[in-house]
């Protein structure tokens, strides 16, 4: 059961790792703009790359054939075998910013003819599956990000708040909470996101849908954080600081606060996979990152057509790598359960 643990955790690990990593490097390893559209390549399926000709011949350097599109009905491509094109590492291509600071128009891989590329396929469009689930991958990490820091700032600010405060607002503020904990979350997430503009710049999409969901998921970390803080107000060392004249603040910042932030930090992490999950459901209903940028719920809106579970399976990408990612989260926030980080508290 140990060993089980520890690979699991090691999946989780290095998955998350690798994930980061593409977000951050997304179109260095992508050969194609996640939005640039080739409607002669709708649907195409995922170009083989090889190092055998058609006629046995080995090249030494990868390449693909060519494909053109022999039944417009039914979607079909054959591969055109006197097309030959190679794959060139390190090419140029569009530009970007690496890491968002330094422009670039280095790839890592890339075809000697534009477009002739694409290892996931296509989409309706013609866009490259591969670079939009890139794309897609640095969009779930800054909602994570961003949305960790919204739900800490809120649910912990609002927990310390009704402890020190006490009384009636203490009150108020567990009565909201409650309120908003005997709401239907999703219903909630999609009349507050309706009350925005519908078409925003990728940023301020991210921060609203960031904020929507932390606006309705608060309650648990701060009921956390004011119990914790109630406990601690009776500790001996509490009580001293209390009988030498010191402020609420000052025994806030100096003694509760370092005791109540392994809670603070293990119930940010459990609330980790909401906001990717958050995500993709608003995206994928059209009230999230809609025309702003690329995100796996907005790839997933395709899942409407039975078509594409059978005849254009490349497309599910994006829910397959958005399965692997909740597991990952939820593996690794399991870790911190049973490192039992809540006992340091007390």
């Amino acid at each position: 059961m140990k060993k089980r643990r520890q690979l699991s955790l090691r999946f989780a690990q290095v998955y998350l790792v690798l994930l980061a990593l593409a977000a951050l490097l997304g179109d260095f390893l992508a050969s194609n703009h996640p939005e640039t559209q080739n409607l002669e390549r709708h649907f195409a399926p995922p170009t083989r790359i090889r190092f055998r000709d058609a006629q046995g011949g080995f090249h030494w350097r990868p390449f693909v054939y060519g494909q053109r599109l022999t039944d417009p009905v039914e979607t079909l491509y054959q591969e055109d075998l006197s097309d030959i094109r190679e794959i060139r590492f390190f090419v140029r291509g569009y530009e970007y910013r690496l890491f968002g600071l330094f422009p670039s128009s280095i790839h890592f891989i890339g075809c000697e003819a534009d477009g002739g590329l694409y290892p996931w396929g296509t989409d309706e469009l013609g866009r490259d599956v591969l670079a939009r689930v890139l794309a897609g991958s640095r969009t779930s990490m800054l909602v994570i990000l961003v949305g960790l820091l919204f739900y800490t700032a809120l649910g912990a600010g609002i927990g310390m708040l009704a402890a020190v405060l006490g009384r009636r607002c203490d009150a108020v503020l567990m009565r909201l909470s409650e309120f908003v904990l005997a709401l239907p979350a999703l219903y909630l997430i999609l009349a507050l996101r309706a009350l925005l503009p519908p078409q925003t710049p990728y940023w301020q999409a991210i921060l609203m849908i960031t904020g929507t969901i932390a606006a309705v998921t608060w309650p648990p970390m701060a009921r956390g954080v004011r119990g914790l803080i109630y406990q601690l107000q009776e500790i001996g060392y509490v009580e001293a600081a209390r009988s030498l004249g010191c402020s609420k603040r000052w025994i806030l910042r100096h003694h509760m606060l370092p005791s109540i932030l392994p809670f603070i930090t293990q119930q940010a992490l459990i609330a980790a996979p909401t906001f990717i999950l958050g995500e993709i459901v608003l995206s994928f209903l059209d009230v999230g990152v809609s025309s702003a940028g690329s995100s796996w719920g907005r790839m997933l809106k395709n899942l409407r057509d039975p078509r594409l579970l059978t005849d254009f399976w490349w497309n599910l990408a994006p829910l397959f790598l958005a399965f692997l990612t909740l597991l990952a989260l939820n593996l690794w926030c399991s870790r911190w359960r049973w490192r039992g980080l809540t006992r340091s508290v007390l």
